[in-house]
């Protein structure tokens, strides 16, 4: 194979990968939207999906976001930052949200196989990665950082399923989550605000992104976890966190289309 052939071929897989995600994110709207159709009533939240038959959809679809995050491998800061994101998009898929202030504990057990299983394949992945960057020269201070990061996230949330299951279970899911679109928008604000990072036109448009997954963030906390302090919030009917989680994930949606068009004719991420 040519040069030019190889690097053409390698573009048109990193366009792929990059349009899978898309493909993921529209997967877990229909699917979810399905069973609204369905039942005839909007769910509490997308997370609530787990709970009903849109969960087989729901769980894969952000198994496969982590997985395409993680094939996108490069050595850039927004790279380091989306490799930490993918190590959180499984936990998402994990730990459930709770329902009704609580996690039902029929799935209890579900959630345990799952960190278990989420701490052994997360030990074994970073152990392979870094042999893998040693061999390929690559086990830069930067990578490593990175790793080191990512090996918290894997080896923390399983710890804090043993030490404290029930805090795990009540704000685990909402902290993967919020954790993870703050990522999100670190690389696009990364993007819009770095020299040489995109183009004038398209840092205003990462620049609003950014902004607005932050805001998101910050109403879906507002509406999650302060009604956990008040004794007996009162109900408004109004599915905020349905509102909030759907803003996100359209944002994050809107995130990869500007960087599928931006980085459509790079033949390999880690120039960047």
């Amino acid at each position: 194979m040519s040069q030019t052939a190889a690097a053409t071929s390698l573009a048109r897989t990193y366009r792929y990968v990059r349009l899978a995600i898309l493909g993921a994110v529209l997967a877990l709207l229909v699917s979810v939207a399905g069973v609204a159709i369905a039942d005839g009533v909007a769910p509490e939240s997308l997370s609530a999906g787990f709970y009903t038959p849109a969960r087989t959809v729901f769980t894969g679809s952000l198994f496969a976001v982590s997985l395409a995050l993680l094939a996108l491998s490069g050595r850039s800061v927004p790279q380091a930052l989306l490799d930490v994101a993918a190590v959180l998009a499984p936990l998402i898929a994990i730990i459930p949200t709770p329902v009704g202030g609580e996690v039902p504990a029929a799935v209890h057990g579900d959630v345990v196989n799952g960190l278990a299983t989420f701490l052994l394949v997360g030990i074994v992945g970073l152990i392979v990665a870094l042999l893998v960057a040693r061999a390929q020269g690559s086990l830069t201070r930067g990578v490593a950082a990175t790793a080191a990061v990512a090996g918290v996230v894997v080896v923390g949330f399983p710890v804090w399923g043993v030490v404290d299951q029930e805090s795990l279970l009540r704000v685990g899911h909402l902290t993967a989550t919020l954790a993870f679109f703050a990522l999100i928008a670190a690389v696009a604000g990364w993007t819009a605000w770095a020299p040489s990072s995109a183009r004038p036109s398209a840092r205003g448009v990462y620049g609003g992104i950014a902004i607005g997954i932050l805001a998101a963030i910050l109403f879906l906390f507002a509406v999650v976890v302060l009604p956990l302090a008040a004794p007996d919030p009162p109900a408004s009917g109004i599915p905020f966190v349905l509102i909030g989680e759907i803003v996100l994930l359209l944002l994050f949606a809107a995130f990869w289309v500007v960087e599928t068009a931006r980085t459509w004719k790079d033949p390999d991420p880690t120039i960047r």
